[in-house]
């Protein structure tokens, strides 16, 4: 039978043995004794979480509401903190009854008397906010029957200027007035409110000029501009500060701008320019908030930037609404790299103790937590014990515990022992599945004479491993082993397995050898991709004459998720005599005539009603993309970029898979008439502008976004990693998402789930001529015959519950280059953050 590759020893596995030696010589060298990973030592910290904070002059602060708590619950926030921020008591439409009459609600009156009889400062939350603040309150005419069940948009006229105005001001200053009255004057002995959130989540999450950068809410709309924000500052310093503040007492009140996605070098450039112009208008206002509501897929030195960007303006600044979601499943890998992050923004609050006022997470217990869904973000589990990220949040860096190595695993039965070998000739268009993802490094022996890579895939009762492995003196003894659970499985370099249930397959080269190895996994089911399974995996290269060993995890397992199918698709590059497509949103360009096309059929959020197909194309360093979208109601009315119909593309150039965004890293959100450009996470903003070129417009039945994407670096051969998603919107909402590969919603924080594209030279090289693989329904695609998909299986929404947004060379060579940075990032680690 025709084999599809040559297996020979001269496939270049001596060079790439040479860059694996060398990543594995990066990585930290660890004695292999494979000690059990031990917990947080159960430490005395009798002065909680205050006692680390107070000292330094800022408050410690916890989001909660009285009705959460019990005794125990009690006495672990009054034994660790000093401050209390109200997480949903305080905001506008608290404060309003059925019939619009203004009233201090049982919620607030007992929060803030639990605060006044346990000695806690109060940092209120919120007095003008665009979320969380009825729809009547903007209208023409309260009573005005509002169609439109969506907050924030509402059917009715809107208000006039002047009527808003006075609105707010009566607002604020009943809300001074009744905290006053029943717990005295602000500055007084018996009333704990010392701070207040005056304006919450004013900065729009894209760049859009027509609004200067501002979030164009109900608050815009009806003042015509961000002026709501200086007079919401001018009425909060004379209710607070003056009018309700003791005789004695001088700026008891401390008064604070609020914003989310400060850790984003966009948003934080739109923020900082508001508050600019607010210092030059002459606003009375004291700190700068940052919410900080991160994930471990974010560099923690992000954090320490915001901080840092801000600092120059000479105000306050409060950490206030911290927490750190791990991703789900939630492993003990996780949890202790969580503590590690919460280790790292405790090095950060020290570094910036001159300037901040508190630093607050955002609930006491995961359990109670709005992104709990997302990975027990908080310093307590639900039964109050404290967790590795209490321990780090603290500063013990001495008792927490050792890390664990973590990833992922696509699923892909195709992957066998007899699966083609990374540099390897294909031959019909084949590729290697090992060539499809970074490999992740080895740590190396102690000589640094053992060293590898390893990945895997898994099917339904099996995972398949390949393995690199540098060890140049061939013995007798020399093995893998392969650590499954409680399973081991050791493979003979000569020998092969020992048992009967696994199959492998073993090639020589210089420097040392490749093998790929089939053994049971009880856990891979069928649905164990729906089910987040976690699995403990080890992958350890031994040398028989020496004893010497490189291995994964220097404890017995490190933990890998299952999850789905790996998608894969091609892009060919345009051939020479054919122009590359113009950016002009026009499906004609004959060069679009032969490119693969996929369709965006994951739903990953709500309900879409709209489809799409997306296709590419590549040359010069560009990566060209045509989608085009089915849309019969386009809808632009959202003051969110996302959710407003759009498209997105995801590009990793270098298909590095990290957890992480880096600058090479990006997502392009494009408005469906192309008006607006915006981007995730990643570079700075005018360097992503710098790489993309974008059009789109309506058409009958939908509307057409096209893209050129610079990659840098690009050769036939190679592969970027890559995804597109659909936001479909309607009646001034986003109502669900399409993505073509990445199921879980969080393509905005991490690339490790987003599909992979192979760069081809011409279409004969394909092995998916056509994108059959790929191949949509029956319902027409605005400028082409595309089919609408099917098998839609709605996936967990990203929405959140409270106020919250959630944005080369060789191909061997760049699956060396990376494979160091998954070493550093911690490949796969899946983090949901709201946008």
């Amino acid at each position: 039978m025709d084999t599809l590759f040559n297996t020979t020893d001269e496939r270049g596995a001596s060079k790439r043995r040479g860059i694996v030696a060398a990543i594995a010589a990066a990585a930290m060298l660890v004695p292999l004794a494979f000690a059990p990973s031990a917990m947080a030592a159960d430490s005395d910290y009798p002065g909680g979480i205050k006692g680390e904070y107070n000292p330094l002059g800022i408050n410690a602060g916890v989001a909660i509401e009285t009705y959460t708590l019990n005794q125990d619950k009690e006495k672990a926030l009054v034994e660790n903190f000093d401050q209390i921020t109200p997480e949903n008591s305080l905001k506008p439409e608290g404060w309003y009854d059925d019939q619009h009459n203004f009233r201090m609600s049982d919620d607030a009156r007992n929060l803030l008397t639990f605060a006044r009889e346990n000695g806690i400062k109060v940092y209120g939350h919120v007095l003008v906010w665009h979320s969380q603040t009825p729809d009547w309150f903007f209208q023409a005419d309260e009573w005005c029957h509002d169609t439109n069940d969506n907050p924030g948009v509402t059917s009715c006229s809107l208000a006039d200027k002047a009527t808003m105005q006075e609105r707010q001001r009566r607002h604020i200053e009943n809300v001074a007035e009744a905290i006053s009255d029943e717990f005295g004057k602000f500055g007084s002995p018996t009333n704990p409110v010392v701070a207040f959130d005056v304006v919450n989540e004013t900065v729009n999450d894209g760049d859009d000029p027509a609004t200067n950068g501002m979030r164009n809410s109900l608050w815009y709309q009806t003042y015509g501009g961000e002026e709501y924000i200086y007079d919401a500052f001018r009425n909060a310093n004379t209710y607070l500060n003056d009018v309700y503040a003791a005789d004695d007492a001088e700026h008891p009140v401390t008064l604070f701008i609020n914003d989310y996605s400060t850790e984003q070098a966009g948003k934080r450039s739109r923020y900082k320019a508001l508050v600019e112009r607010m210092i030059q208008q002459g606003v009375p206002f004291d700190g700068i908030g940052h919410q900080f509501h991160v994930s471990l897929t974010t560099a923690s030195s992000n954090l320490d930037d915001a901080l840092t960007d801000m600092s120059s303006l000479g105000k306050k600044q409060a950490i206030t609404e911290l927490d750190v979601a791990t991703g789900t499943p939630v492993t003990e890998a996780k949890l202790i790299e969580q503590g590690r992050y919460y280790y790292d923004v405790n090095q950060i609050i020290h570094r910036h103790t001159d300037q901040l006022f508190s630093v607050s997470v955002w609930g006491l217990s995961d359990d109670q937590s709005w992104r709990n869904k997302e990975g027990a973000p908080l310093l307590f589990d639900e039964n109050l014990n404290r967790k590795p990220a209490y321990v780090g949040y603290i500063g013990d860096e001495d008792n927490l515990p050792e890390p664990m190595k973590s990833a992922i695993v696509f699923k892909d039965p195709s992957a066998t022992v007899d699966s083609p070998l990374p540099g390897t000739e294909p031959r019909n268009g084949a590729s290697s599945p090992w060539e499809r993802l970074p490999l992740i490094g080895l740590n190396a022996s102690e000589d640094g004479t053992v060293a590898g890579t390893f990945n895997a895939y898994w099917s339904d009762g099996t995972l398949t491993v390949y393995v690199d492995a540098v060890d140049a003196t061939k013995s007798d003894g020399d093995s893998v082993t392969v650590r499954v659970g409680d399973a081991e499985y050791v493979i003979g370099r000569s020998s092969g397995p020992a048992a009967a249930d696994v199959a492998s397959k073993v090639v020589e080269g210089d420097g040392g050898y490749e093998l790929v190895v089939t053994v049971p996994c009880p856990d891979a089911v069928e649905n164990a991709a729906v089910e987040n399974a976690a699995v403990g995996l080890n992958v350890i290269v031994k040398d028989g004459d020496s004893g010497q060993a490189a291995a994964w995890d220097t404890n017995p397992t490190g933990t890998v998720t299952l999850v789905e199918p790996l998608s894969y698709t091609e892009t060919v590059q345009v051939p020479s005599d054919v122009e590359a497509p113009t950016i002009d949103a026009d499906a004609s360009d004959a060069a679009w005539d032969d490119a693969v096309e996929v369709a965006l059929d994951k739903v990953t959020s709500g309900k879409p009603e709209a489809t799409a197909t997306a296709k590419t194309l590549w040359s010069d360093g560009k990566l060209y993309v045509l989608m085009e979208v089915n849309d019969a109601d386009i809808d632009l009315d959202n003051s969110n970029p996302y959710e407003n119909d759009s498209v997105e593309v995801f590009i990793d150039r270098g298909n590095t898979k990290s957890g992480q965004y880096t600058d090479d890293i990006q997502q392009i959100r494009v408005s469906a008439d192309g008006q607006e450009l915006s981007f995730g996470a990643g570079a700075a903003e005018d360097v992503q502008k710098s790489r993309v070129r974008t059009a789109g417009r309506e058409v009958d039945g939908g509307y057409v976004v096209e893209m050129a994407i610079d990659l840098g670096e690009a050769a036939a051969g190679t592969f970027e990693g890559v995804d597109f998603q659909i936001n479909d919107a309607k009646d001034g909402a986003r109502i669900g998402i399409r993505n073509w590969a990445d199921p879980t919603g969080v393509g905005y924080q991490t690339a490790s789930h987003w599909g992979v594209l192979r760069l081809l030279s011409d279409s004969s090289e394909t092995e998916i001529p056509g994108g059959d693989a790929e191949k949509p329904g029956d319902e027409g695609t605005p400028g082409g015959d595309t089919e609408k998909p099917s098998d839609e299986k709605p996936q967990p929404s990203d929405d959140a519950d409270n106020d919250k947004m959630p944005q080369t060379g060789s191909a061997v060579i760049g699956i060396a280059v990376v494979a160091l940075l998954l070493v550093a990032a911690g490949f796969g680690l899946v983090i949901a953050r709201r946008r």
